[in-house]
Parts: C-alpha cells; sequence; structure tokens
C-alpha cells in the first residue's frame, strides 16, 4: 500500500510506526513543514519511509502530493484540511483525517464531490471524535429504542506537553467557544465549563468532574444514527489544570480578541500567552503520571451498555497522541485495501459491527483495556 502522510508530528508518527509493524508492504511518503518533525518521522531508518518538506501549501501542491496513493492521511493541525480533503478528491484518492469541529461543515459540504470522485473520504477518526463515534454506532445498533448517546473522557497529562496539545486545551476553553449537544431532532450550544457531572472511569481511583467539551459528535453522530436522540460529549483535563483554565476563562485572558499594550503598542494576548504557558520547556504540572480514559454510554426504554478503554501505567508518555493514532491507523488500512468503501464524505460510524469488534481487538494487541459493560 501507498500512503501518503501529511503531518509528521506525534500523532502522525505514532500512526506512521504502527503501519509499517503491521504492513510490511507499506510505503509512505510524508510531508511536513516543520524540518525537525520530518527527521524524528525518518529516525527509524526505513527504506519504506520518504520524507518531503511541503513544497506549496496551495491546492495545486496538495493535489501533486497525494496523486497515486492508495490513502491520504491528514494528521496536521488541521487548518487546511479543506485544502487537503479538496487535493484527494481531484486526485481521485481516499482520504482521512483525525480532526474534529474545526471546518467540519465545510469538510461534510464536499461529500457529493468526493461521492463524484468515487473515494471514501472519514473524517475524525481518533478517540474524540473516532472511537467515540464508531463506539456510539455500534451499541446504538443494538436496539431499535431511541437512545442516548453519551461520550466521555479524561485526558491527564501536563498542559504543555507539546505545543499542538497546549493549543488544543486553549481552543477548547476559549472564550467565545461553545460545545454542541444534540437533543430530539435540535442542537443547543453551550459555553466551557458547563453541563458539570461527576463520575468514576474504570482503572482509575479518583472522581472526575466532566464538563461539556467543543467536539464534533453531536454533530456527526445524528446523521449516521437514526435512532440517536441525545448526543453529548463532556471530558476533563487533570484537576489542576481545569482550575487554571476555568480561572483564566473568567478573567477573560481566553478571549481571542484580547489585545494588551507591550512597549507602547497593542499586540495580540494569545502568542503571548501561549509563550508564557510553554516556559522553558519543562512539564507543567511536572508530577503527572499521564492517562487517558474514554468511555461511551449508550442506553434509552430498559437498555443501558457501555464501552471504555484505558491503559496501564506507564504505557505511552504521550497516551493522547497513540491512543488518536492507534484507532486511525487500523481504518487507515481498512480503507487502503478497500475493506471500507462508503463514497462521499463520511465519519467512523459507517463501520460495521465486525469491522468496530476487529479495531477493539487491535487495540487490546497493542495494550489498551477494553471495558465493556462496566
Amino acid at each position: 500500500m501507498r500512503y501518503t502522510l501529511i503531518g509528521a508530528g506525534s500523532i502522525g508518527r505514532a500512526l506512521l510506526a504502527d503501519i509499517l509493524s503491521e504492513d510490511e508492504q507499506a510505503r509512505f511518503s510524508v510531508f511536513d513543514i516543520d524540518a525537525d518533525a520530518l527527521s524524528l518521522a525518518q529516525s527509524q531508518d526505513d527504506a519504506r519511509v520518504q520524507v518531503h518538506m511541503i513544497p506549496d501549501q496551495g491546492g495545486n501542491g496538495f493535489t501533486a502530493m497525494v496523486q497515486g496513493s492508495d490513502l491520504v492521511i491528514n494528521c496536521t493541525a488541521g487548518t487546511q484540511c479543506v485544502e487537503i480533503l479538496q487535493a484527494a478528491i481531484a486526485a481521485r484518492v481516499p482520504y482521512l483525517d483525525v480532526h474534529g469541529t474545526l471546518l467540519l461543515k465545510e469538510r461534510l459540504a464536499l461529500s457529493e464531490e468526493a461521492k463524484k470522485a468515487g473515494i471514501t473520504a472519514m473524517i475524525g477518526v481518533g478517540v474524540s471524535p473516532g472511537l467515540t463515534n464508531m463506539l456510539g454506532a455500534h451499541l446504538a445498533r443494538q436496539t431499535d429504542a431511541p437512545v442516548s448517546i453519551e461520550c466521555e473522557y479524561a485526558t491527564i497529562r501536563p498542559l504543555n506537553s507539546t505545543p499542538g496539545l497546549l493549543e488544543t486545551a486553549l481552543r477548547q476553553m476559549r472564550n467565545g467557544v461553545t460545545a454542541a449537544v444534540y437533543e430530539d431532532g435540535h442542537t443547543t450550544y453551550h459555553p466551557p465549563f458547563s453541563g458539570a457531572l461527576n463520575t468514576r472511569f474504570p482503572g482509575l481511583d479518583e472522581d472526575f468532574e466532566l464538563v461539556y467539551t467543543p467536539h464534533s459528535e453531536p454533530l456527526t453522530i445524528p446523521l449516521f444514527v437514526p435512532n440517536a436522540r441525545r448526543v453529548t460529549v463532556r471530558g476533563t483535563y487533570d484537576p489542576r489544570i481545569q482550575t487554571l483554565m476555568k480561572s483564566m476563562f473568567d478573567f477573560g485572558l481566553l478571549d481571542p480578541g484580547r489585545t494588551v499594550l507591550v512597549e507602547g503598542k497593542q499586540v495580540d494576548f494569545q502568542p503571548l500567552l501561549r509563550q508564557a504557558l510553554m516556559g522553558d520547556g519543562s512539564l507543567k504540572p511536572g508530577n503527572i503520571q499521564a492517562r487517558y480514559v474514554m468511555r461511551v454510554r449508550v442506553s434509552g426504554d430498559g437498555y443501558q451498555r457501555s464501552l471504555a478503554l484505558s491503559h496501564s501505567p506507564h504505557w505511552d508518555a504521550l497516551p493522547q497522541g497513540r491512543m488518536t493514532a492507534l484507532p486511525a491507523a487500523y481504518v487507515s488500512q481498512l480503507i487502503a485495501n478497500k475493506h471500507l468503501q462508503y463514497p462521499g464524505v463520511c465519519s467512523p460510524e459507517v463501520m460495521t459491527d465486525e469491522q468496530v469488534a476487529a479495531c477493539l481487538t487491535y487495540l487490546e494487541l497493542r495494550g489498551l483495556q477494553v471495558h465493556r459493560n462496566e
């Protein structure tokens, strides 16, 4: 299989390593704008991997990059996900990305074009979104009753593990950002830190307060799961990070329009805030045992089931990144080998029950723990 991987950050590199370990015939062309990321992608000295700087970030440049591939995998930050998807459509190459709400409507609007090109374009393939979508749809299909689908996660890690993970946290809780909740055919939007719910996850001994987070599941699950009556996503970080973020939110420090006076000039505060939070590169808080756990609960009319995934301590230094990469690696191989074909733009809800079960087995073989109906 010939893969074009765009984005050689922590998620892209974890996906690359996983597919290479699974498929000796896999060949990768890896593109990024960051030479250091590309160097890390090629550090395993594998002839199956060729790395390239992105020569042109315009649409024509992307089309030339993906031409002739069996699949283009987009693990970039996401700001150009529409252009990369358009390039895949123009080149008639199947497409997969790991992105959530960012430019979601714009990607979904390309479904007819992807269908005419005869390609499967699956978006939002990670943990949340990704596993949450496929598990929610799988559990909902086991009953004819209308169901509520509750997606939950806790990511316990330093705030500044990488610039990308820092930006993810800031983007989710920024002033003006809202989290979607789907209920009875309508979508409502809620501010950060609303919808608080206390719960406990399998494998973790402490209780967590989860709040609504701006993920894409409430927007995509109703498109593919006919009996979804209500869809929510709640999540949290380490309690110390949640307290910090809530305080910054309350003081308006996460307002994207906020400016401050520096040497007589008004400047954008957000780059200064990111630089301050990254600090000298040392992890903050520094005494966190990195963990990631997610769960999907599906209930309705006497029916109640759940599936959760967790990992043992020290499973990975950046478990959120690897847990995002592994489902994407599995689904990438399905699409590249034409075992999953759904012409148009879709998300993981379209996977069959057999494919979902096989994905869970794939994850268990890599050390993840699956908790069913706890």
